[in-house]
């Protein structure tokens, strides 16, 4: 599982480079901490057309938006960073991509059923990734891992 904090497109050799040093210097800014998930799921955009079916956090949430934005003005000041207009944050772990829902209804029904019980986990690193998106959906692997305090 994994919060993506910031999606950063496609990237070229140095640009990495630049973000692997914002990405040290930050990190040793913060302290592991514990992160709980939320009772409910949610869905991007709606449940009438889910493409993204979501988990919020609760606990720990604070920290995750003040990391967020440490990142993002951090990465605003460099020239290959987008300069479009910021969209809001929602700390999230993604449960499910939806391509196509026959009757919406029936599964927002359904996931207003579901409830998530004490799930937590403690967040040790800040974590560089890579997605390659395949037929099979994305596929993830870490470029480079930053330890938060201990």
């Amino acid at each position: 599982m994994h919060i993506s904090l910031k999606f950063l497109d496609d990237l070229n050799s140095q640009e990495i480079d630049k973000t692997i040093i914002i990405l040290q210097r930050i990190s040793t800014q913060y302290h592991c901490f514990m992160i709980s998930l939320a009772e409910s799921i949610g869905s991007f955009p709606t449940f009438n057309r889910p493409r993204v079916i979501w988990a919020g956090i609760n606990k720990g949430n604070n920290i995750i938006l003040e990391i967020y934005r440490t990142i993002n003005d951090n990465l605003r000041r460099e020239p290959f960073y987008p300069k479009e207009k910021e969209s809001r944050f929602s700390a999230h772990i993604t449960l499910a991509r939806v391509k196509y829902v026959k009757y919406p209804g029936q599964l927002a029904n359904f996931t207003n059923n579901i409830k998530i019980k004490g799930i937590s986990q403690q967040v040790k690193t800040i974590d560089l990734m890579e997605s390659q998106l395949t037929k099979k959906g994305p596929e993830y692997k870490v470029i480079h891992r930053f330890p938060l305090l201990a």
